[in-house]
C-alpha cells in the first residue's frame, strides 16, 4: 500500500519516499540498545554487554565489509579469560595476552570488519583487578550480645515501626517510621556488611524471630524462618499498635543466616540483630 498526500504518491509501495521537495526534517536521540551475548559476537547488533561466567571462547557472525560494533567485557572478579576468533587483527598484530586479560575487570573491545577474514580490534581495559576488593560475605552480633538499635514511640497516634534491612546491593540498612521520635526512614547501617561489594552471585537469606519481649511483624517484613534469595532487598520489622503510655522497655531479637545455596547448605555468615525500644510506662 501506497501512501499519498492530496492525491501525490509520497511513499511507494516498497516504502521508497517519492515527489517530496522543500522539506525539512530533523533527527535526534538516535543510539544503540544494548544486546547481551555469552559467546557470539553478532555485528547485527553493534553494541553488546558481555558478564563472563567462566573461560569463554568466543565466535561471530553477521560480519561483512564495513560493519562495526562495540562490546563491553566484564571478566568479573574471577578475572575469566576470553579467547577470540583468527580472524581478529589486534592493534599492533598481537593479541593481548592472557594475563593482560586478568589484569583488569571491564573491558571495551572496538571492532570494524576489513572482511571476513579480517576484523580490525583494539582494547581498552578498565578497573585494575588489583584495585577490586575481596569479595567477604559477614554479619555482626551474637546471641548474647546483638548489634543494638534503639528508637522511641512518637505518639499515641501512629504504631512504632522500626527494623532491619538487608539490600540486594550488599549493604545493610536501618528503618525507623518518620512517627517514631526522630523516624529518618530507612538509612544506611554499614556497607561493609553483609557483603563488602555489589554481590556477585545470588546469596540466600533465613530469618528467625531469637529472643525479646517481641517478634517480627509478619505484616511488614518478608518470610521467617525459610531460605529466600537476596535478589531481592529483604526487610524484618517490629510494630508496636498499642498505646505508648501502656508499656516500657520492649525489644526484639532477630538470628539473620547467609548461605550461597538455595537450601541453606552452605552458611557463610551468622548474625543476631536487635530493635529496642521504649514506651512512657
Amino acid at each position: 500500500m501506497s501512501i499519498k498526500i492530496d492525491g501525490t504518491t509520497v511513499i511507494d509501495q516498497s516504502r521508497h519516499l517519492e515527489n517530496i521537495t522543500d522539506c525539512d526534517a530533523k533527527a535526534f536521540a538516535f543510539y544503540p540498545s544494548a544486546a547481551t551475548i555469552t559467546s557470539t559476537i553478532n555485528f547485527t547488533t553493534p553494541f553488546m554487554t558481555c558478564n563472563m561466567t567462566g573461560d569463554t571462547t568466543f565466535t561471530v557472525s553477521g560480519e561483512s565489509e564495513g560493519k562495526s560494533a562495540i562490546l563491553c567485557l566484564d571478566t568479573t572478579t574471577d578475572a575469566h579469560t576470553p579467547s577470540w576468533p583468527d580472524s581478529f587483527n589486534w592493534d599492533f598484530g598481537v593479541e593481548p595476552p592472557s594475563g593482560a586479560w586478568a589484569a583488569y575487570r571491564k573491558w571495551q573491545i572496538h571492532m570494524y570488519c576489513h572482511s571476513v577474514d579480517r576484523i580490525d580490534v583494539s582494547e581498552i581495559g578498565f578497573d585494575l583487578q588489583s584495585s577490586q576488593p575481596t569479595e567477604a560475605v559477614g554479619l555482626s552480633g551474637t546471641s548474647a550480645n546483638p548489634v543494638t538499635f534503639f528508637d522511641m514511640a512518637g505518639s499515641n497516634n501512629n504504631d512504632l515501626v522500626m527494623g532491619w534491612k538487608f539490600d540486594s546491593d550488599g549493604n545493610i540498612y536501618k528503618y525507623e517510621s518518620i512517627y517514631n521520635v526522630g523516624g529518618q526512614g530507612t538509612y544506611l547501617h554499614t556497607s561493609t556488611q553483609w557483603n563488602n561489594i555489589t554481590p556477585s552471585q545470588t546469596y540466600y537469606i533465613r530469618v528467625a524471630n531469637h529472643s525479646g519481649t517481641k517478634n517480627v511483624s509478619t505484616g511488614d517484613s518478608d518470610a521467617l524462618n525459610s531460605w529466600i534469595a537476596l535478589t531481592s532487598d529483604r526487610e524484618y520489622r517490629v510494630r508496636d499498635s498499642r498505646d505508648l503510655l501502656s508499656y516500657a522497655d520492649e525489644n526484639m531479637v532477630i538470628k539473620v543466616e547467609i548461605s550461597t545455596t538455595s537450601n541453606g547448605s552452605n552458611i557463610v555468615a551468622t548474625g543476631y540483630y536487635e530493635c529496642e525500644y521504649s514506651g512512657l510506662a
